[in-house]
């Protein structure tokens, strides 16, 4: 499969490295010299050129693909080079339908939109809008700030990443095995990175030591401080309606704000803009009896100290430059806030930003990624994250519907021994249009409305998928 990337900044180098791990021909074309270079690296063809330029793309090849992906930072340069994609694959191409995935900036253009009338009046198959997709994962992982990451696969079903302290007696020196039958509830392991070492798929019998980043798989998050609890963490305890601190009345300040005031939380907004603050406070959210609109300085100390900050248990940082959401982020923690939540570009500063104190921070570009990578892996219903903090392994969640070819077949046809990928539990729907947690065996069988949570290394996932369209 042929797939063009137009775009060589994190997002498009990101996609490329994934996908050409999976064995794809991938194409990258960027007309910056810097961003080419850096693309280097990767075992990809590289075409330095403009996507909005027809020989450009032609140059790529894009007439033999079977998907086209801008990722560029200009939406209307993204939604026109999928045009001019779409355009030669339907003049000049081999019969195979283009899919085109667009990334957007600006969440107004696809907020109001219903993703059927956008593909009509755009002409492109997917928009990925980052804004979009944060706040969920955001508010969970403020929830269990200690983790390295926290990702959403749909149906209260996430994979949550945390490091072994050497204080935690129940799991260093152990097993997977023995931690799993000493600790009473613990979700299952399904990754592990250690310092020096790739990141794997661990067996039962793989010990567990301090230092080492696990990757779990679970249902619901009031398991979150069970896991942090059993790798050695000792998290605050978390108000059942926080009163939140939001730095910036961006568009994604103000759905941060709706959404926990919907909550019922007590949420104070600081704008740096008079005019987003007036648009704030007069618009129907600003109606709500639980919100304060502040204009005003997020630095400044003596405003910080006038809206009692050590009273606030959140302070999230929405800012338009990373910098400036780190500074204010800092400060915050140095005045007495017990979580900082950060939306940042940059992933490599959201790694960073997460040694402030009980700070949880999220990368737009690494949530454009997965969402991207979701799309080119539509073929599986499902959710798709690729882990950031254990490299090359990736979550994935599947359903197994009416005549799918793995009904009736045991879980070890998909997982072939375990060498393919692992089955970490299965979602069975039970009476009452409710579902049951069933912890996956070799033995057991996919039954149809089944909806599984999986492991599987990067290189694997074209063979997970074909095993999953195939069931052989």
């Amino acid at each position: 499969m042929r797939i063009v990337i137009g775009g060589a900044g994190e997002v498009g180098r990101g996609v490329a490295k994934a996908l050409r791990s999976e064995g794809r021909d991938v194409v990258l074309i960027d007309p910056d010299p810097i961003a080419i270079k850096e693309a280097q690296a990767l075992d990809v063809m590289i075409v330095q050129g403009d996507v909005n330029r027809r020989k450009d793309l032609k140059e790529a090849e894009v007439h033999k693909a079977e998907v086209f992906i801008a990722a560029t930072d200009r939406d209307e340069k993204n939604l026109i080079a999928c045009a001019l994609a779409r355009d030669i694959n339907e003049h000049e191409g081999n019969g195979v339908k283009l899919m085109t995935i667009a990334r957007v900036h600006a969440a107004e253009l696809v907020h109001t939109e219903k993703p059927e009338a956008f593909k009509r009046w755009s002409g492109v198959d997917y928009a990925v809008c980052s804004d979009l997709l944060v706040i969920k994962d955001l508010k969970a992982g403020l929830k269990a700030s200690s983790m390295h990451e926290v990702l959403s696969l749909g149906n209260d079903a996430w994979v949550a990443v945390v490091e072994v302290q050497p204080t935690a007696d129940q799991m260093v020196h152990k097993t997977l095995q023995e931690a799993e039958d000493e600790i009473d509830g613990l979700p299952r392991i399904f990754g592990m990175k250690r310092k020096t070492e790739r990141s794997k798929i661990p067996g039962w019998d793989e010990p567990i030591t301090s230092g080492d980043l696990l990757a779990f798989a679970t249902i619901g998050q009031h398991s979150f401080k069970r896991i942090l609890q059993a790798a050695g963490h000792s998290p605050p305890e978390y108000p059942e309606k926080p009163r939140v601190l939001i730095f910036g009345a961006t568009r994604l300040g103000r759905q941060i704000a709706a959404s926990y005031l919907k909550d019922g939380s007590r949420v104070t907004v600081i704008s740096e803009s008079l005019e987003s603050a007036n648009e704030l406070a007069g618009s129907k959210i600003g109606e709500n009896e639980n919100l304060d609109v502040m204009h005003g300085d997020a630095k400044d100390v003596d405003l910080l100290t006038e809206i009692d900050i050590e009273d606030h248990d959140i302070s999230i940082a929405v800012l338009s430059d990373d910098h400036t959401n780190m500074a204010v982020s800092m400060q915050a923690a140095e005045m007495g806030v017990e979580r900082t939540g950060l939306v940042l570009d940059d992933s490599g500063m959201a790694t960073v930003a997460r040694r402030i104190g009980q700070s949880f921070a999220i990368s737009r570009r690494r949530v454009a990624i997965n969402s991207i990578l979701r799309r080119v892996h539509s073929r599986v219903e499902g959710n798709y994250h690729l882990l950031s903090s254990v490299p090359d392994l990736v979550g994935m969640s599947a359903t197994i519907g009416p005549g799918h070819k793995m009904l009736d077949k045991e879980v070890s046809v998909l997982e072939k021994g375990g060498a393919l990928c692992r089955v970490a539990f299965i979602l069975r729907p039970v009476r009452g249009g409710k579902e049951s947690m069933l912890r996956a065996s070799a033995d057991q069988v996919f039954k149809e409305g089944d909806r599984l949570m999986l492991f599987a290394r990067v290189e694997d996932i074209g063979k997970v998928e074909e095993r999953l369209l195939s069931g052989s």
